[in-house]
């Protein structure tokens, strides 16, 4: 039995296929949301992290990190909380958009994050992480996760993060999502998975693998089995391969590359401002060229593009070129 056929409930709400799209910054907004769900084959899909404050000034409904689109399914709303905003006031303006779910940022460790006390730096904290979660679980009562990595490498960091999840399950959490990477690591470093049946041992929580996940391998669906894990998230290869999700389900995918680039590229330009659009297309398609042997070509085209023309142009001659496509394609020094 292929173990991505079980449904992962929480809540009383199902997500099937247990797969999840990650939460990336400066990725996954809305016209990237959009372009993964013509292909579906996921359980769930993640905003960007939001900050709370942002949260309580933004018009929820039009922001193209927020604003969200029937076909998009279940959708999670990734939150960075300090414990310094108005926890009420946002979960109030989330609330408005009837939210799938609600997730916590205990993971990020940029360092913009760490000054202000979010992402990691809220999960080293021990006493501030339990007030911040206890004040969002009694203000919301639908489904609330966490996503987090193995927090400050040291003798004691086992010690330490199973006490983090202690914490985690005594504050209502329904499901935690665990990157098994260290707060300093970067993403070069492979993902620990071997860690995932520890971690797994630790918890009554179900656990969502995530974290150098890039294809529908034996590997990959051993998180599920040998692993205990309950679900799945993929992130900078879905950013590679949005059909990738169908890919797990089983389903073989014919792609015509620029469609897809094409539609991104419409997509991005109904919901941001020219000024704004240019950028997160020449991000997305500096994941997007990996699917190509010459790929850095259309990477350096792109990124030099002086205005949204030229960048459409040059990705659409190097497109129609039929460029040879890598069988397996990286997402090293991503």
């Amino acid at each position: 039995m292929n173990p991505l056929d079980k449904s992962l409930c929480l809540r009383g709400s199902a997500i099937a296929p247990p797969l999840f799209c990650a939460p990336m910054a400066g990725v996954t907004h809305s016209a990237y949301r959009r372009l993964v769900a013509d292909f579906r084959g996921y359980g769930a899909l993640f905003t960007e992290m939001l900050s709370a404050r942002a949260v309580c000034s933004e018009n929820l409904m039009t922001s193209p990190f927020t604003k969200r689109r029937p076909v998009e399914g279940a959708v999670f709303y990734q939150v960075r909380f300090t414990g310094t905003e108005n926890i009420s006031q946002t979960i109030e303006k989330l609330s408005s958009l009837e939210p799938f779910g609600i997730d916590v940022n205990l993971g990020c460790p940029a360092p913009e994050i760490r000054k202000g006390g979010g992402g990691i730096e809220l999960f080293n904290d021990r006493a501030r992480l339990a007030r911040v979660l206890e004040s969002v679980r009694r203000r919301w009562k639908g489904i609330l996760t966490v996503k987090c990595r193995l927090g400050k490498r040291s003798e004691t960091w086992q010690e330490n993060f199973a006490d983090r999840l202690k914490i985690i399950g005594e504050c209502g959490i329904d499901a935690i999502t665990v990157h098994p990477r260290f707060s300093d690591e970067k993403l070069k470093r492979k993902a620990r998975w071997d860690l995932f049946p520890w971690i797994v041992s630790q918890t009554k929580l179900p656990v969502i693998a995530n974290g150098d996940i890039v294809d529908a391998t034996a590997p990959a669906l051993g998180l599920l089995e040998s692993g205990g894990c309950k679900g799945l998230m993929i992130g900078r290869m879905a950013v590679v391969k949005p059909w990738i999700f169908r890919e797990f389900t089983g389903a073989s995918e014919k792609v015509d590359y620029r469609d897809v680039w094409t539609r991104f590229y419409e997509y991005t330009l109904e919901d941001f401002r020219p000024e704004k659009a240019i950028g997160r297309i020449k991000e997305f398609t500096a994941y997007f060229s990996r699917n190509f042997i010459y790929g850095h070509e259309l990477f350096r085209k792109v990124q030099s593009a002086p205005d949204l023309a030229a960048l459409k142009s040059r990705a659409v001659d190097f497109l129609l070129a039929s460029p040879a496509v890598e069988k397996e394609p990286s997402v090293m020094g991503i």
